[in-house]
């Protein structure tokens, strides 16, 4: 269930990248290479923008060493003056926000809509069913490792002394885990969460019924994707990463 949701999740960052990138490039392009400093001071940049590097995203695509060719500095200013275009660029793809258009006729957001509808429909009650799929079959795998000699009498005979002494302890925390995970009725509710997410988008290719859906609960769309944009930007850059949906 939880290889489920992520497959889901992965489907709308598959989406919303190419869309988010775009929109990223677009505005890095009215930056002006003027605009780039270091911690301390504005960097040289008049022969940059003589050479036809005029804005931060052309910098980015020179890379540095192609600022050093149009400038003629050395080495260690080219990679300064690209970090800071490459910090502009992270600070800029933060707060740039991808718009669900559901009149447009832009065939990627029928595409990012019909994926996110997959996770709308499922309901947040599916992440939580998920989150606590992972937390359960890691608790489970842990325990069935040290468990396993108990699976039959050969296993036992196989395993250490080691191994052997620790089986009773493990075995007892399994009926525990499945005990508990019986009285809180999570394999139905696993169950549900799997035959919500799995009924996956409808395959009208111009997405006209998700876009119906998105103008009567936009704001369950906007915030399906940012739990999924969020969730994968603390994942790249650790719980400090900021929304960037």
């Amino acid at each position: 269930m939880a290889e489920d949701h992520e497959r889901a999740e992965a489907a709308v960052l598959s989406a919303w990248a190419p869309l988010h990138e775009e929109l990223v490039s677009e505005r890095l392009a009215r930056v002006p290479v003027t605009r780039l400093r270091t911690a301390r001071r504005r960097l040289p940049t008049k022969r940059l923008t003589e050479s036809g590097i005029r804005s931060v995203r052309d910098v980015l695509d020179a890379g540095a060493w192609g600022v050093v060719d149009a400038s003629g500095a050395g080495l260690r200013q080219g990679e300064k003056t690209w970090a800071a275009a490459r910090r502009t660029a992270d600070a800029v793809g933060r707060n740039a926000v991808v718009r669900l258009d559901g009149d447009g006729t832009d065939p990627r957001t029928a595409v990012l809509l019909g994926a996110l509808r997959v996770l709308v429909e499922a309901g947040p009650e599916a992440r939580g069913a998920a989150e606590a799929g992972d937390r359960l079959a890691a608790a489970l795998d842990r325990e069935l490792a040290d468990a396993a000699p108990a699976a039959g009498w050969k296993h036992m005979l196989a395993a250490g002394r080691e191994e052997r002494a620790r089986v009773p302890a493990a075995v007892a925390e399994l009926r525990t885990l499945l005990a508990r995970a019986g009285r809180e009725g999570l394999a139905e509710h696993f169950a549900q969460a799997s035959v919500d997410l799995l009924r996956g988008g409808d395959h009208d290719p111009a997405g006209l019924s998700a876009r119906v859906d998105f103008d009567s609960r936009p704001a369950a769309y906007y915030a399906a994707l940012a739990n999924v944009v969020d969730t994968a930007l603390r994942a790249k850059t650790g719980p400090e990463g900021h929304s960037a949906h």
